[in-house]
């Protein structure tokens, strides 16, 4: 069976090559290496979903917050170069969650919190995302709530992601998803768009035209773009000489 998530088919959509690095090659393992800003968003994610879990509405509070971040945040400090630059992160997502206490209605309790979910759609295929939170709205929908821990641009997000999650959501929960918004921390930040039934239906044979061109696919050859001075396969892509040129002339 093909599990197919919004990451893996965008990550094929991107750089062929890479994903097969990443899912046919399996090497992520030898060459992912730990970065700031993923340790980070880690721990923002993984104190929001225990500020919930752990407190009950009238205990819900910045002190609170920042207790939890600071004791996510001993369990992993892996990507920061020295202290300083550690602090740097560190008060960057103090400031994030500083903001979410001040403007998130904290009485709302979320119906589903960060986990993995699918929906299975054939006997060959699941779709599966990691979903942050997904809020009851007053009419009996629900609306799913994406965090983001970077800067919002609006140019690069990713519509489909949020109709496939809001189809993950309404089949497990058994509700219909008629909202799903990516919500940018930094800045408070909303993209939020309206989900038909309709719409989430349709997204399901967009998806199996996407695994089947990534099940058809010989060659996997590298597209060399923005993200590429990111990627932790670099060093043994085969369009590294052309990417390094191309990241030298950005500097």
């Amino acid at each position: 069976m093909f599990r197919a998530s919004p990451f893996k088919l965008n990550m094929f959509a991107n750089c062929p090559q890479q994903y097969k690095f990443t899912y046919i090659d399996f090497l992520a393992k030898e060459y992912k290496t730990p970065k700031p800003y993923l340790t980070m968003g880690a721990h923002v994610h993984n104190a929001l979903k225990d500020f919930y879990e752990q407190l009950e509405i009238p205990d819900r509070n910045f002190a609170q917050l920042e207790k939890i971040l600071r004791k996510r945040w001993k369990e992993n400090r892996e990507g920061f170069i020295n202290r300083e630059e550690e602090a740097k992160w560190g008060v960057k997502a103090l400031q994030m969650l500083r903001l979410f206490v001040h403007r998130m209605d904290l009485e709302i309790t979320p119906v589903m919190l960060e986990d993995y979910y699918d929906v299975e759609i054939d006997p060959e295929l699941k779709i599966l995302g990691r979903i942050d939170r997904a809020d009851l709205l007053a009419d009996g929908s629900l609306h799913v709530i994406d965090y983001k821990t970077g800067k919002y641009n609006k140019e690069e997000v990713l519509e489909t992601q949020l109709v496939l999650y809001a189809l993950i959501v309404s089949a497990n929960q058994k509700k219909p998803v008629t909202r799903a918004s990516y919500l940018f921390l930094p800045t408070w930040d909303w993209h939020t768009i309206e989900i038909s039934q309709d719409q989430a239906e349709e997204a399901v044979p967009q998806v199996k035209e996407q695994v089947e061109a990534i099940k058809k696919e010989k060659e996997f050859c590298p597209t060399p773009n923005k993200y590429c001075k990111n990627c932790d396969f670099l060093e043994i892509c085969p369009a590294k000489a052309e990417v390094r040129l191309m990241i030298d002339k950005d500097k």
